[in-house]
């Protein structure tokens, strides 16, 4: 008498025992414990499903069914959270480089503040020199908006801002360009200009540095 096949009995648990454990599945954990980086988290989860639908097509080959489903859950929560605060910090990082530019160039325009101190590598004699040259222009002027035109916020940033300079018998539109300054004591940020040009209702723009002296400007600096 012959012997019928053996017919695999899904959730058996001698099939079960000699099921290995998917690879994908093993992958897709990797990702999850990277899941606060965007990248990770969609790998994540990407392989988590795959993994679960490899498993639950493989007839009891595959095991790590619940390992590949949760990887897929955690990694897309995990990923949501990180890039919720993510866009938090940065939202908050563009609101406070703004108003730090409004600040440094209030007191650049006041003369309030030695200039150099919103600047860096500058020759501080120029500087003085096209400070006079403004106040001389614009008279007693004030910052009046400032928008934002190119930013990215980061440990590198440089950023470009269109700001509105008015006083009482002028008004004047300013284009700033600053880089964010980690200071390597406190590792707190700042601002330092790099270039600033005033054009004042077609008069001849005001420009520093010269656009002859002017470099690339560096994209991290400390103090």
């Amino acid at each position: 008498m012959g012997r019928l096949p053996l017919i695999p009995i899904p959730g058996d648990p001698v099939q079960s025992s000699r099921a290995t454990l998917d690879p994908v599945a093993l992958v897709a954990s990797v990702g999850t414990l990277l899941a606060c980086c965007p990248i990770a988290s969609v790998v994540g989860v990407t392989l988590g499903l795959v993994s679960y639908n490899r498993i639950r097509k493989s007839e009891g080959r595959l095991r790590g069914k619940r390992l590949a489903l949760g990887c897929a859950v955690t990694s897309l929560v995990v990923g949501v959270i990180s890039w919720s605060i993510g866009n938090r910090f940065q939202t908050a990082g563009r609101s406070a480089m703004s108003s730090e530019v409004r600040i440094a160039m209030d007191q650049f325009l006041s003369g309030s503040v030695e200039p150099s101190a919103w600047w860096s590598d500058v020759d501080a004699g120029g500087l003085l020199a096209f400070q006079s040259e403004v106040r001389d222009r614009l008279g007693q002027a004030k910052t009046a908006s400032v928008t934002e035109t190119d930013i990215e916020v980061s440990l590198t940033s440089i950023a470009r801002f269109r700001l509105l300079i008015e006083s009482e018998s002028h008004r004047a539109v300013a284009s700033v360009t600053v880089g964010l300054v980690t200071d390597s004591r406190t590792f707190l940020p700042s601002i330092r200009i790099h270039s600033l040009e005033i054009e004042n209702q077609g008069d001849p723009s005001l420009v520093f540095p010269p656009r002859e002296e002017a470099a690339t400007p560096d994209t991290l600096l400390t103090r």
